[in-house]
């Protein structure tokens, strides 16, 4: 399968495009830069020039491929009038193929409420995103209309990895100061998910016939911060102090991108586990922290 990839140098696109080449895929990366290509090929993937605010410059050539995984982001002002350029320019070059493009596009458990204590968030949950990820939903309805492309969305949880995530963060603020500044109280629960059982279920999506699909990739359903500090703390041996922030004075509520730590949530990955026989290897909470604490 030759898969063509948006956003695959950060965090959640290497470790797919490694999932995906370890898969027998071949990758073809979108690259604005050399040493975006120089990451993408140590990561077993080819390199393609262009920038996501020019779709003009690869949509061509990824609507020839047989699956576009989209994870680019610019997290900028624009971010949203970028990515709905983008993915219509690429859902209306998808108009000559003969047979569907498959589309997995990246949604976000941001775009779904928070949760009452003992609830949990589902597929079947509609939407309510945050004003930030608004464009997300919009964009989602306009490629599930007509049928030039076969959709599936991830909504990933928090994604946690060695280097970035809540369990990274935590970690980071424990060691220099002992104190964890969030949005986040105590009591705020948090869906997570390791970032290699997030690449294993796009892989399991991306090999789905099912001309369209919405998962939750959620490898812990429900943590609180309190709890999840507990662990880190005792990993380490050393207290962590949650300090919770009141959102910033005067931010414009479209490009708060860091509202969604306030959200409390929990949510079910019953779904993608029957669906895509997903198996996440860190499901429980002191297990991804020791994973991720080596």
């Amino acid at each position: 399968m030759d898969v063509f990839v948006t956003g695959g140098t950060g965090g959640i696109g290497s470790a797919v495009i490694k999932r995906l080449v370890e898969d027998g895929c071949q990758i073809i990366g979108l690259s604005r830069s050399d040493q975006s290509s120089e990451k993408l090929r140590r990561l077993g993937a080819s390199a393609y020039p262009g920038d996501l605010r020019d779709p003009s410059t690869w949509v061509e050539r990824a609507t020839a491929c047989d699956a576009v995984v989209h994870l680019g982001a610019t997290f900028s002002p624009d971010m949203g009038k970028v990515d709905r350029i983008a993915m219509l320019e690429m859902k209306k070059a998808a108009r000559h193929r003969k047979q569907p493009l498959k589309v997995v596009y990246t949604g976000g458990i941001w775009l779904y409420p928070t949760c009452k204590a003992g609830d949990m968030l589902s597929e079947k949950t509609p939407f309510s995103p945050l004003p930030a990820f608004r464009f997300m939903t919009e964009t989602i309805k306009t490629l599930s209309t007509g049928t030039d492309l076969a959709l599936s969305v991830v909504h990933p949880a928090l994604v946690c990895g060695p280097d970035f995530g809540p369990v990274a963060e935590m970690t980071a603020a424990l060691k220099e100061s002992g104190r964890f500044e969030t949005r986040a109280s105590e009591h705020t629960f948090w869906p997570l998910v390791e970032v290699s059982d997030l690449a294993k279920l796009y892989a399991l999506v991306l090999r789905q016939t099912r001309f369209r699909m919405s998962v939750i990739g959620s490898g812990i359903s429900g943590v609180s911060v309190d709890h999840l500090a507990s662990h880190i703390s005792a990993r380490h041996g050393k207290p962590l102090e949650i300090i919770t922030q009141p959102s910033p004075e005067g931010i414009d509520p479209d490009q708060d991108w860091a509202a969604g730590y306030a959200l409390s949530q929990s949510a079910d990955n019953t779904h993608a586990k029957r669906l895509l026989s997903w198996s996440p290897e860190h499901s429980a909470v002191e297990d991804l922290v020791i994973s991720l604490s080596r």
